[in-house]
């Protein structure tokens, strides 16, 4: 390791991470919830919160076993600071991307060159798919946070047992490494092993004893894990175990799963090599000087351990995502902090001047934080709310209560119950169109979310309130005309 003094790490690593939370900010606190997943997420911290149960997670009060819990008890932490807004939901995924970035600048450090550091953080942080996926209110953040957190604490290991690190710190990075990997488990399941399978190729000449230690961080690791596990297990009966990793990872690896994947081995192998076609688009707008700087870059490239170990990393995470039957873009973004660092290296290697990339991808990400700015206030109010049972409740006021029970008609997607249950206590009900006019005429308050197509053929009692709003629906990506019906 470079022993040459480098510039300050605390003052460049707090503008980094300033200037990457203040560029998502109007993605974040702008965009209502969208897809399905977001808020499927944000509900559950509530009602994580609501009940008081911290072990199981639910939605819509029914158990929710698609992930672990570390995502829920981050976004239940920002709800408690910030209140049940999307912009508190998405907050763990934007401090999760800022500390990913503050990562690949301390491991550019280590490796004796700030400006590579620099470079990797913003190749990361602002290349197209982070600046999408890495804003939302879902796991996927949190999981490679802990991912690069891992290799970068295997890398340190192996540097101090190679010689190499005079800090001899190996205590400290073995406890770093354990709950790198715990952490990752708790955020998303075991992909979060994967960076430990490069640290054991490459500590394969060490020794027993180096083998040894490995293994015993690794069981270290898992103590979190079985901390939050066995509760689950034993409150759900074993449902969690089953649901979590059998169908939700299981049916992942070898069925399109929610439709995203191929319906037929020949469209399978069609689609193996998909994730090295999407890397071009997602890494914009640092994958073009790939292209235009390839020759230079290839000839610069370290020819160290280093070099070989980010490399195992990356490729080990697409040829993974890439042998499963699931595929979306952002399931190989794992690699991408790896690829970045080791881009960062050659493009130093090759004295190219650091200004170039880190200019680039500031102007990027600078006119996607305006555009957001600009463009979505003009949006919203025009029929392009991703959300329009945002603004129905909003419409609707005091005449929706807490004490109102609502059902869902035709339109059933998990962003009306999250919506809804700002102001409603109780979970949403799901009924057929020909059981609202019964529904509504029930005791009590009582409302229901309907298309205003279905509005039209029900008879309409006129003392029930009706609230409406245009939209799309941004997980079928169809316009929405809605109707929120209240019966006071």
């Amino acid at each position: 390791m470079n022993a040459t003094p480098l510039p300050g790490f605390w003052r460049s690593g707090l503008l980094l991470v300033l200037l990457t939370l203040l560029l998502a900010l109007p993605q974040a606190a702008l965009l209502p919830l969208l897809d399905r997943d977001e808020p499927r997420f944000a509900e559950a911290s509530r009602e994580m919160l609501q009940s008081g149960n911290y072990v199981v997670p639910t939605f819509n009060f029914a158990p929710r076993y698609a992930k672990p819990p570390l995502i829920y008890w981050c976004q239940a932490a920002a709800f408690c600071v910030f209140g049940e807004t999307t912009f508190a939901s998405r907050l763990p995924s934007l401090l999760a991307v800022a500390g990913t970035a503050l990562l690949l600048l301390a491991w550019g450090r280590a490796l004796g060159s700030h400006a590579a550091g620099l470079i990797a953080a913003f190749a990361y942080a602002f290349c197209l798919q982070v600046m999408q996926q890495g804003r939302v209110a879902t796991a996927d953040a949190l999981l490679i946070f802990f991912m690069t957190l891992t290799g970068y604490a295997g890398w340190r290991l192996l540097a101090i047992a190679r010689g190499e690190d005079a800090s001899r710190s190996w205590n400290g990075w073995g406890f770093v490494l354990a709950m790198g990997f715990g952490d990752g488990f708790l955020a998303k399941g075991p992909e979060a092993l994967l960076p430990f399978l490069p640290l054991l190729f490459f500590a394969r000449g060490l020794g027993a004893k180096m083998a040894a230690a490995f293994a015993a961080l690794l069981a270290l690791g898992l103590l979190p894990v079985a901390a939050w596990a066995i509760p689950a297990f034993v409150q759900t009966h074993g449902d969690y175990w089953r649901e979590g990793l059998g169908h939700d990872v299981g049916d992942r690896m070898v069925t399109g799963f929610q439709g995203h994947g191929a319906s037929t081995f020949g469209w399978y192998l069609l689609g193996l090599p998909l994730y090295l076609l999407t890397f071009w688009l997602s890494a914009l707008p640092w994958s073009p000087l790939l292209v235009i700087h390839r020759r230079q870059l290839r000839e610069a490239a370290p020819l160290d351990w280093t070099t070989r170990y980010l490399l195992a990393n990356a490729a080990l995470v697409f040829i993974v995502f890439s042998l499963m039957v699931t595929k979306l873009p952002h399931y190989t973004l794992p690699a991408f902090p790896f690829l970045a660092l080791l881009v960062a290296r050659c493009w130093m290697a090759a004295g190219r001047p650091p200004n170039a990339p880190l200019r680039i991808m500031l102007i990027f990400a600078l006119v996607l934080a305006a555009i957001t700015q600009i463009g979505l206030p003009l949006a919203l109010p025009n029929g392009g709310n991703p959300s329009p049972v945002g603004a129905l409740v909003r419409e609707a006021g005091e005449t929706l209560t807490p004490a109102t029970h609502v059902a869902m008609a035709d339109f059933r997607e998990p962003n009306a119950v999250w919506e809804i249950r700002r102001i409603v206590r109780a979970p949403l009900d799901e009924i057929s169109e020909a059981d609202v006019a019964s529904y509504l005429q029930q005791p009590g308050s009582r409302a229901v979310i309907i298309s205003q197509a279905a509005l039209g053929k029900i008879l309409v009692d006129p003392a029930w309130r009706i609230y409406r709003a245009r939209g799309f629906n941004a997980a079928r990506l169809a316009r929405l005309e809605l109707a929120l019906v209240i019966k006071p």
